[in-house]
């Protein structure tokens, strides 16, 4: 009975030891994600989980998917990948950033886009094979609001909704159609992924003195 039980709590210590070291591990990996390399941003306005954003201009790689959102976003991720880890060309590989942005194109056509890093442009980039574009976003101001979830868990229309009803009250002019940026790999956990939906929106002219 004795050893039935130091049996017991051997096998309770060495699984809350792996869970002890899966959570470290977790976490690492999570902070890791955390310091991936984004655009820089100015933020003219929030509340909540609502903002107001000035982003400089910066480069993407780009290409077009088809199907549903998330068929089309699995497809781009792939061929994107492709160029930034050298499998599509001979050049160098690319240091991955975040986010990966994702629009609407058309019935079933999507844009799926990666961010370049900081300072590269199409001169220092390694040239993009077939079905992969080098394009300047240029400087823009986005209302962004932000959720957590996997894919499944949130719901982009009534995010684009709560998004739009922030913005009735703040004499903002939207110019454009949603864009969706998602920060984490599939490895993290959907309650602590960082996911966003973007509008563009038009910056007034400065009135005359």
């Amino acid at each position: 009975m004795t050893q039935q039980r130091s049996n017991k709590w051997k096998w309770i210590g060495g699984a809350a030891a792996i869970g002890g070291l899966a959570l470290v591990g977790g976490l690492r990996y999570l902070m890791k994600e955390r310091a991936t390399p984004e655009p820089d941003y100015l933020v003219h306005d929030e509340e909540g989980r609502f903002q107001i954003r000035d982003y400089p201009g910066f480069w993407v790689a780009e290409t077009t998917a088809y199907g549903d959102r998330r068929t089309a976003i699995r497809s781009g991720f792939r061929t994107l990948a492709d160029y930034i880890f050298g499998k599509s060309h001979d050049g160098d590989t690319i240091p991955m950033t975040a986010p990966v942005i994702e629009e609407k194109d058309g019935e079933d056509r999507w844009k799926v886009r990666f961010v370049m890093p900081e300072g590269e442009d199409p001169r220092s980039l390694p040239a993009p094979p077939t079905g992969v574009r080098l394009d300047e976003v240029v400087g823009q101001r986005f209302a962004v609001v932000r959720f957590s979830g996997a894919p499944g868990d949130y719901d982009l229309e009534a995010e684009e909704l709560a998004l739009r009803g922030w913005l009735r009250d703040r004499d903002s002019e939207i110019s454009g159609e949603p864009l969706y940026a998602f920060y984490n790999s599939p490895a993290i956990p959907g309650p602590l992924r960082r996911n966003e939906l973007w509008l563009p929106i038009a910056v007034k002219e400065p009135t005359g003195y």
